[in-house]
């Protein structure tokens, strides 16, 4: 999937800013204009919009409304509507007609507009985004009634926020335009090898690849090949180095920027063109005061000078795709993603079984590999991502898990050579599925879940559950969560928990222990900033394990963590 853009011969029209929006039966059709509405911004969860609690806690259908036009001058092209992002499942209509529909809240979907929508009048765009969790879409869910009432129950430890949340695009691009471009690079001392796959239906006039400066290192035809670049700058974390590849056919042009680098997993180690690295980071979050899970190129743009800053080199998705501005910026910075399918809260923290007819089932596993399929596809093109995840903190140690990961792991492998990774939660003595993985993401909080403000047994713990993972799947291990929740300001002697000095004893110890590992390959900790959850007696107005706050001002850990990343 190639993102849209603006040249001679592309034109992309952006549709964000105000919509009409209201809640609307589970039979709603929009066959005429929504007579009560809101006024909405998108891109926003509008959860965090509404000062009305009926709306906020709605759970059903919500319809987006927007009057459009096509301008004359693309009408003549391929007019496609594209979507980024609207949990968990949408319906586009045109005029009242159906034209397409999609599953997966956090990715986006394109649509062709049928020439009879192309006129001189007014478009009605309505999109009606149903905002349920269930057992067939991801993350999962279940609806259950109570007091009378539906009730959203999730098993995630994140807001359940809807709405549109990336750009709304109309776009137009020739008619047998370039449909998609697949880029792989390998290296050795004095050269790079750009093999590539355009797939279009006219023929590859011309082929070019640009450095950084605008100068031409090479030069194809046809629509497979491999280019050559000869002494190749590479692209090296914190250094993201990029070059242009360039399409051109009879009536289109396309420009795809991509850098060079090499990535696998040998001897416990993460080997990164050609050398061993260490992760260092977070697991986040697209979360942000008042616009929720709608992205924000400022707010984009304020996390990686604060990534930077901090001197982090990597980050994963947790616990979905992000918007692509996240990896373009990722691409230029020189940081590094482990990119995450949304399949999280395949967990009930009970006895109740997951992984069974009717709850996790094959249709959940339809899913969960289509899924895949859109984010490897969107992705692919990235030197910023490294590494994918498939699932955290699945229930891993049920029989039923093993056949649905080997589906999972089986499909994920024909898409991409990059290497696999699952988070988990359970102990390595039961878990079955984790063989499957490159690498091994644990997610521990001892010191806070279990043996609170104890942080002499950290150490000792810590250290005893990853070598028994070591030891039973000889794998390396990246400890992909621990954290404490911290209230900014809070300050207690000795450290308490909740309170700053806590969050930089409790992080201290454990990254001091994990040196003493050799086949841990990374820490991340959880989480980059402090982010809104479901209500709870355990969180006070959502997540407060952040290094930042969520209004992105620094804890007293991030200025430690800053000296210890140097």
């Amino acid at each position: 999937m190639l993102y849209p853009m603006t040249n001679q011969h592309r034109t992309v029209i952006k549709l964000d800013g105000l919509w009409k929006m209201n809640r609307v039966a589970d039979d709603y059709e929009p066959k005429n204009p929504l007579q009560s509405f809101l006024w909405m911004a998108v891109p926003a969860s509008y959860q965090n919009l509404v000062t009305d609690p009926v709306i906020r806690n709605h759970v059903g259908l919500i319809c987006y409304e927007k009057s459009i036009q096509v301008p004359q001058d693309i009408k003549s092209n391929e007019i496609h509507l594209r979507i980024g992002a609207a949990p968990h499942q949408v319906k586009v209509y045109m005029d009242g007609c159906f034209i397409g529909s999609h599953q997966g809240g956090y990715l986006p979907f394109d649509l062709i507009i049928d020439n009879r929508f192309i006129k001189e009048e007014d478009i009605r765009l309505s999109i009606v985004i149903d905002n349920r969790a269930t057992f067939e879409t991801l993350p999962i869910g279940e609806v259950i009634t109570n007091n009378g009432k539906k009730e959203q129950l999730t098993y995630f430890d994140f807001a359940n926020d809807s709405g549109i949340h990336r750009s709304v695009m109309l776009y137009s691009i020739p008619i047998n335009g370039i449909e998609d471009i697949i880029l792989q690079t390998r290296h050795d001392e004095k050269r790079a090898y750009v093999h590539y796959h355009v797939i279009s239906k006219e023929p590859c006039q011309r082929i070019i690849i640009k450095d950084q400066e605008g100068l031409v290192v090479g030069v194809g035809s046809g629509h497979q090949g491999m280019i050559q670049i000869q002494h190749p700058h590479l692209w090296e974390i914190g250094h993201g180095y990029l070059y242009t590849f360039r399409v051109e056919t009879e009536h289109d042009l396309y420009e795809e920027s991509f850098g060079i680098r090499t990535v696998q997993i040998k001897d416990d180690q993460l080997i990164f063109n050609g050398k061993s690295i260490y992760l260092k980071g977070f697991g986040m979050h697209e979360d942000h005061l008042i616009i929720g899970k709608g992205h924000s190129t400022a707010h984009a743009l304020r996390d990686f000078n604060l990534l930077k800053w901090i001197h982090a080199n990597s980050f994963r998705t947790s616990h979905y795709p992000y918007d692509e501005e996240m990896y373009r910026l990722a691409d230029l910075y020189g940081i590094v993603i482990i990119n995450e399918v949304p399949a999280v809260g395949l967990n009930f923290w009970s006895n109740r079984p997951v992984f069974v007819e009717g709850t996790v089932d094959h249709k959940t596993l339809e899913v969960h590999k289509n899924q895949l399929t859109e984010l490897v596809k969107r992705d692919k093109n990235h030197p910023s991502v490294i590494m994918y995840s498939v699932a955290n903190e699945a229930n891993t140690h049920e029989s039923g898990a093993v056949p649905y990961f080997e589906a999972v792991f089986q499909h994920i492998r024909t898409l991409t050579d990059l290497p696999i990774m699952i988070v988990e939660w359970v102990g390595a003595s039961t878990n079955q599925v984790a063989q499957m993985a490159d690498v091994i993401g644990l997610n521990r909080y001892i010191g806070w879940y279990t043996d609170l403000e104890d942080l002499n047994v950290i150490p000792e713990k810590l250290k005893k559950d990853l070598m028994h993972y070591h030891e039973k799947f000889h794998k390396p291990i990246m400890l992909t969560e621990f954290g404490a929740d911290t209230i900014a300001g809070l300050h207690t002697l000795p450290a308490q928990v909740f309170s700053e000095e806590y969050q930089l004893e409790f992080i201290k110890t454990y990254v001091h222990t994990l040196k003493e590992l050799p086949f841990v390959i990374g820490e991340h900790v959880w989480n980059f900033a402090d982010f809104m959850t479901k209500p709870g007696l355990t969180r006070m107005n959502g997540n407060k394990k952040g290094v930042f706050t969520r209004d992105r001002q620094p804890k007293m850990v991030a200025h430690w963590l800053k000296d210890y990343w140097t």
